[in-house]
Order: C-alpha cells, then structure tokens, then sequence
C-alpha cells in the first residue's frame, strides 16, 4: 500500500506541476465552475465510499464479515476506506474555499511570491489533493470491489 500511495503522490505532484502553467492565468470567473464541479466530484466519490462503509457496517452477520474482522483485514480496508473519505472531503473543502477569495488577494506582500494570487495557490494545492483523492479513491475501491465480490 506504501507503493501506492509514493506512486500516487508522485503522480498528483506531476499534474499539479502541468496545471501550475495555466492555473496562474485563470481569472476568477473562470475558476469559479472549474472549483464548483471539482468540489462536486469529491462530493459524489465521498458519497460513494461512505455507502462501502455502511454496507460493511451493515452486513455484521456475513460469515466474511466476521472472519475479516478476527484477522484483522476489515479494520484495516475500513481505515483505508475513512482516509479515502478525508482526502475527499479536504477537496471539497479547499475548493469551496477558493469561491471565496478575492481575485486581487495576493499570496506575499513582498519577495518572490509577491506577484502570484493567493486563488491560484489555493486551487494549485486543491488541484493536487484532487488528484491525490482520485488515485486513492481508485485503488480502494477496487480493494472493496474485490472484498466486496466474496460477500
């Protein structure tokens, strides 16, 4: 699972380094749909692994259920599971907080960040969570997929 995750932190640092050549440019009216259909994606993945979870929390009597639980693997998918949730949630947060803030917000007063926009900083950073949030969400997913498939 470390692999996974070095690999998936790797691959959100790639895109958020692509997207950095254009989030600066981007004018708030632009951001604004961008910021609101990323927060609903993370939005709707959330919803999706908080159903895995109930399922889980519902099938306590399934003969699986049980056995994964005494080896110790249903604590384990269902932390997997919750940190899934968090990352999810955390994109929904940052970008709902960048239709906040003011286009002329500036990240520095002075030195050499004084002439980029605090919004493009906040999304470059939702940018990558995103894409962190959807590679986790992928491979836990098909962890549940397959754990889900013996129920």
């Amino acid at each position: 699972m470390i692999k996974k995750v070095i690999i998936s932190v790797i691959v959100s640092a790639i895109v958020a380094v692509v997207a950095w050549k254009v989030v600066p440019s981007l004018t708030l009216s632009q951001i604004q749909p961008i910021a609101s259909t990323a927060a609903t994606v993370a939005g709707i993945l959330f919803g999706f692994v908080m159903a895995s979870v109930i399922l889980l929390a519902t099938a306590k009597d399934n003969a699986l259920i049980r056995n994964t639980q005494l080896t110790g693997y249903l604590p384990r998918l269902v932390r997997r599971l919750h940190e899934t949730m968090g990352c999810l949630l955390s994109v929904c947060i940052i970008f709902l907080a960048s239709l906040f803030i003011p286009e002329n917000a500036m990240f520095a007063d002075t030195g050499a960040l004084s002439n980029v926009k605090l919004i493009s900083i906040v999304v470059e950073v939702g940018v990558f969570v995103l894409t962190f949030s959807v590679c986790m969400f992928i491979i836990v997913w098909r962890e549940f997929s397959k754990f889900s498939a013996n129920m």
